[in-house]
């Protein structure tokens, strides 16, 4: 036999033995963890939530009609490796239960999370919020001081008359509720090549997470609470100039990031808010709204040393 050929099998052969353990410690890492979904009354609603990690509880606030499932698998990994993740549905999103009045503002989500907070006895929390849920942490940072040792705010927006919105046709399209996943996602990443690849992994890796069992599997959004939702962070969002201003009053440490192709909360409004927050951090990212999941890694390695 030609000592070629047998060389090219046997480096086949050790490939194929190297990619076996790869494969196998990648199976085993997720075979640690599993998500464990548990329920806290907290008020008037049942908020459904799981945690993850070690460390200083750091509750995540996800965005518009998102549950605890849809943050980046990527990134949960890197955020848990320094932090006790406390992820959560918002109130009628998901597996979360809803008043049968319609009570859903930014404030009451801030209450319902704070309230989360305490029900799972910690004194103090740091708290991160994407998108909306950017929106929301500043209300938790504002209404809730007390139980905040840092705040992080991504993609954020200050309301009211001092916000720059989207344009017309990019809110319409969010807001389209016959819009693709896809074409959902799309919004989130950058127009580009590396923007539709991230989008992509990101899809990716939340599919294999839910298979792994390491994010539960809680995708199903009402109508009913996407348009409670949708009027909360439009209408009543619009209407709101105190958040604004009651910003100057934050007394704990704050980073504000963005995506620089961000054109759902364009990036100026991270900017505005960053200087309304005293002492406030400011950092932009390659990426649009889903920076945070493009960028994960760098965005982990900015959010340690703000920590720090």
């Amino acid at each position: 036999m030609n000592h070629r050929l047998v060389d090219i099998r046997n480096l086949v052969a050790a490939l194929f033995a190297l990619l076996s353990v790869l494969f196998g410690f990648i199976g085993s890492a997720h075979a640690q963890f599993k998500a464990e979904v548990k329920y806290a009354q907290v008020g008037e609603v049942k908020l459904a939530y799981y945690t993850r990690g070690q460390g200083d509880p750091m509750i995540l606030i996800n965005g518009y009609s998102a549950t605890m499932s849809m943050w980046d698998p990527a990134l949960i990994d890197e955020l848990s490796k320094n932090n006790t993740l406390i992820l959560f549905d918002n109130r009628g999103i998901g597996l979360s239960s809803d008043t049968k009045e319609n009570k859903t503002t930014m404030a009451q989500m801030a209450d319902d999370a704070a309230g989360l907070v305490k029900a799972l006895g910690y004194k103090k929390a740091n708290v991160l919020g994407w998108s909306m849920g950017a929106r929301v942490a500043q209300q938790f940072l504002i209404r809730h001081p007390e139980l905040v040792i840092k705040g992080i705010l991504c993609a954020p927006n200050p309301g009211g008359k001092y916000q720059i919105k989207a344009s017309k046709k990019t809110e319409e399209d969010l807001n389209n509720p016959h819009l693709s996943v896809m074409e959902n996602v799309a919004l989130l990443f950058p127009n580009n090549e590396a923007g539709k690849q991230a989008a992509k992994d990101a899809l990716a890796r939340e599919q294999a997470a839910k298979l792994a069992g390491t994010i539960p599997d809680d995708f199903v959004i009402s109508k009913e609470s996407k348009l409670r939702q949708t009027r909360a962070r439009t209408t009543l969002w619009d209407a709101d100039n105190k958040n604004f201003i009651d910003l100057k009053n934050i007394k704990v440490p704050v980073l504000v990031a963005d995506g620089q192709y961000d054109i759902l909360d364009v990036p100026k409004n991270s900017q505005i808010i960053a200087n309304q927050i005293p002492f406030a951090w400011l950092a932009f990212f390659d990426g649009g709204h889903a920076f945070l999941f493009q960028q994960h890694k760098k965005f982990a390695e900015t959010l340690n040393a703000f920590m720090r």
